[in-house]
């Protein structure tokens, strides 16, 4: 039985879910069969679970049926029947959370019915509800483009060659909607080629870039809130990070949660962008504020949070000595784990927490418990564990770790081009830097100050490696 796509269905549904499918199929409008009630009611009975040893495909035929002569194809049909009725009961259900789909096409049936009174009287009200929303995103300008649209069709059946404003009307509407579209469009695409080194292709980029530059004047907080993302993923300049962290202050609540979350996703980018790839330190400060504001505000909850983002706020935390934030943060959020990476999310924070402090065995011992299947997490790991093995002097197991990373970088595809020559060269210098110290030699002068020099050269700092390495030069 559990092969049956409607027992998958059933099993997605919740108690009120089947009570309103019951409902659904007993309508006549939608159902006149008796038998596919009846075989509904005996389902119902097996809800949620659908495992007791009782249900079988013949016993449930005998109970429809009332019939001992058992033929697959005939409950078969009859089950079959059954599914469509939930893919239909499904698509009700989806209908019935949008209730603009619904008004727009009632405005659609009023118009040619004729029936014009209504139709003026429901639309004048249905626009002042559309214009006084809070929310003014994309769909805000779609649903406004959507009604003008109708309106031009009954303007053009009612009252011919009069309000001619209505075209102009619509299309500014549409036009909000197509740049807001467009801005979000270029705007991930950005955001997950510098994140995953994805080449998108990003059609009529450099005209959208060129308008919203230097002719765009609409001062709608989502359209100038998505044009200063856009600026600042393009051109990295601190002017738009300020911008966007003013227009955060002023605009927060006209946003809906996504696009709240999408605000904080880029502030965090460019600070992050600002440590790894800048060497800046100061930055570490902002990204803890970003975690910190959306956890205290309830955008981010346990529910549906995200490991990685686990992962990373302690690391935060830790990076500006909030430990007890950060042991707090593990105890709220921890049900958020997926259970099979729950040991990895744990004992790696673990060891972030005793190394900044300095504990480098206790740390030692935590990280070497992780197995994640993940590449960046695998990258951090192994970072990690190669500061420990060499802060530790190590040195054999820290080469083990130089030549495993070295071919775990030339292997792995998602990297970005220009982490991996900064691994590359990290990996080589810090071997370098055993190597100098295991030789015991006074005259070490030149092979440090090259050391340094080649150190500066690295082009970026993921997950810290530049500055770490820059660090520990200084102290030789």
């Amino acid at each position: 039985m559990e092969n049956f796509k409607i027992i998958q269905v059933f099993k997605s549904f919740n108690r009120k879910d089947m009570k309103r499918f019951g409902e659904f199929i007993a309508s006549p409008y939608f159902n006149k069969s008796k038998i596919i009630k009846e075989l509904f009611e005996v389902f119902e009975k097996h809800h949620p679970g659908f495992d007791n040893r009782n249900f079988t495909l013949e016993k449930v035929y005998k109970k429809v049926f009332n019939d001992d002569k058992y033929d697959y194809h005939k409950i078969g049909n009859v089950i079959s029947d059954l599914y469509q009725l939930s893919e239909k009961f499904l698509a009700y259900h989806s209908i019935e959370k949008k209730e603009f789909y619904i008004e727009r096409n009632i405005f659609n049936e009023l118009r040619n019915r004729g029936l014009y009174k209504i139709y003026e009287q429901k639309h004048s009200s249905y626009m002042k509800e559309l214009i006084d929303r809070k929310y003014k995103d994309e769909d805000y300008f779609y649903y406004l483009y959507e009604m003008s649209d109708e309106f031009l069709w009954y303007a053009t059946l009612k009252k011919p060659n009069t309000e001619l404003n209505i075209l102009q009307t619509e299309f500014d509407q549409f036009f909000s909607y197509t740049l807001l579209r467009l801005l979000r469009f270029y705007n991930l695409m950005l955001h997950e080629r510098n994140q995953n080194n994805v080449n998108y292709r990003l059609t009529m980029f450099n005209e959208i870039l060129n308008y919203v530059s230097n002719e765009l004047t609409d001062q709608t907080p989502a359209i100038v809130v998505f044009k200063t993302i856009l600026l600042l993923l393009h051109t990295k300049d601190r002017k738009y990070y300020n911008d966007l962290w003013e227009l955060k202050e002023r605009y927060m609540d006209e946003f809906k949660s996504d696009d709240r979350n999408l605000i904080y996703m880029h502030l965090y980018d460019y600070a992050a962008y600002m440590v790894n790839f800048k060497g800046d330190d100061s930055y570490n400060r902002d990204m803890f504020k970003i975690y910190k504001e959306q956890i205290d505000k309830k955008i981010m909850i346990p529910e549906g949070f995200h490991y990685f983002n686990f992962v990373n706020i302690v690391k935060i935390a830790c990076r500006v000595q909030e430990f007890e934030y950060a042991e707090n943060f593990m105890k709220e959020f921890r049900s958020s784990i997926p259970k099979n990476e729950e040991i990895n999310v744990m004992e790696f924070c673990y060891g972030t927490i005793e190394n900044v402090k300095g504990n480098l065995q206790k740390a030692l011992k935590h990280f070497s418990k992780t197995n994640f299947q993940n590449f960046i997490l695998k990258v951090q790991v192994k970072i990690l564990l190669l500061k420990t093995y060499y802060k530790l002097g190590m040195f054999e197991q820290a080469l083990g770790m130089i030549d495993s990373f070295r071919h775990f970088v030339l292997r792995e595809e998602n990297l970005l081009s220009e982490h991996k020559e900064s691994y590359t060269k990290f990996l080589i210098l810090v071997g370098d830097l055993i190597r100098l110290k295991e030789s015991h030699s006074k005259n070490t002068g030149f092979e440090v100050n090259k050391l340094k020099n080649d150190a500066e050269l690295i082009p970026a700092n993921p997950f810290r490696v530049k500055a770490w390495l820059i660090e520990e030069l200084k102290t030789l």
